[in-house]
């Protein structure tokens, strides 16, 4: 952040700076910055004067980043021709900058508040866009564990980055239909309670309940499997079984595999010896029946601000 004061000239250094941190958010960027976007403003030569256009310009670019994050325009005013850029203000003439949003340090703090709120997504239609990504489904009865494995992949690292980058989410939920016993009824509370889960640029959050989120998103994955979410089955009869997401990246961080488990680990209460009279020894394990549908859904940047498309996803191991 590099403010100026009263009775300072604005350089064409200066102005650099601002659009260069611009730049750096809404532009390709690097590491856990950028969105891949093409800007309007530009770098002007040292020495030279800084002009009414390239103001607008850069105010054009400061807007798509602070629409893209939280639904609205940035608060700087539009520095129109003849006008002297002052410190904290603007105006036709020295003694009358009264122009008051469109001061040098006006902008500089616009250009502070995109890059604190880099992350953020205005999840609305204009900004954003919510699609299907991948499905499988099991009708069959089943015990012990099942997993869906699919993978997301991107055009390059820098894609995966602007996904990412720009509040792009990968989500997960699953659905539990017919069927019948005990078991089959603690699973579909498992898979009911926990809701969406978001996979996410550092973070793996849920909507629902109960669950184990993690601190580990797109930035933390290794080439090794991690566990990022954990639903566990609520009371002791079946408080074994949970359902389980783990995710890895490979190497040149283009390919993200994420494998979803249902873990069905209870095997049934001991045998009771010797039986009680009129009462049956236990024992037996159940298996879970009905349809289990693992649903995968994503979030992406869309709109005229900031627009990064999805990865193109494919099923490497259906639940069947």
């Amino acid at each position: 952040m590099a403010t100026v004061s009263s009775g300072q000239t604005v350089t064409a250094a200066q102005y650099n700076d601002l659009q260069s941190r611009t730049n750096q958010i809404l532009g390709t960027g690097s590491g856990d910055s950028g969105y891949g976007q093409s800007l309007t403003s530009a770098q002007v030569l040292t020495g030279n004067t800084i002009t009414a256009t390239q103001m607008d310009n850069l105010r054009v670019d400061i807007n798509k980043c602070h629409n893209h994050q939280q639904g609205t325009d940035a608060g700087i005013g539009n520095i129109d021709a003849g006008q002297i850029i002052g410190a904290d203000a603007s105006g036709t003439a020295l003694g009358s900058l009264t122009e008051t949003t469109e001061g040098y340090n006006d902008y500089d703090s616009a250009v502070t508040t995109i890059t604190t709120n880099r992350f953020l997504i205005n999840e609305v239609p204009a900004n954003s866009t919510t699609g299907s990504l991948d499905s499988s489904a099991r009708t069959s009865s089943w015990s012990t564990s099942v997993n869906h494995e699919f993978t997301c992949s991107f055009t390059d690292a820098n894609h995966a980055r602007h996904f990412f980058n720009s509040g792009g989410e990968i989500r997960f939920a699953s659905t539990h239909t017919g069927g019948s016993g005990s078991k089959t009824t603690s699973w579909q509370s498992i898979q009911s309670t926990m809701g969406t889960i978001k996979f996410k640029y550092t973070s793996t959050a849920q909507t629902g309940t109960g669950g184990t989120t993690t601190s580990i998103g797109w930035y933390d994955l290794t080439t090794s499997y991690q566990e990022v979410f954990r639903q566990n089955a609520t009371g002791a009869t079946y408080g074994e079984n949970y359902y389980k997401i783990s995710a890895k990246r490979n190497s040149p961080s283009t390919i993200i595999t994420f494998n979803v488990e249902y873990i069905d680990a209870d095997t049934g209460d001991p045998p009771i010896t010797p039986v009680p009279y009129g009462g049956t020894p236990g024992g037996v394990d159940e298996s879970v029946s009905g349809t289990i549908t693992s649903v995968i859904t994503g979030l992406r940047a869309s709109g005229s601000n900031v627009s990064v498309n999805f990865p193109s996803v494919s099923t490497t191991s259906e639940l069947q």
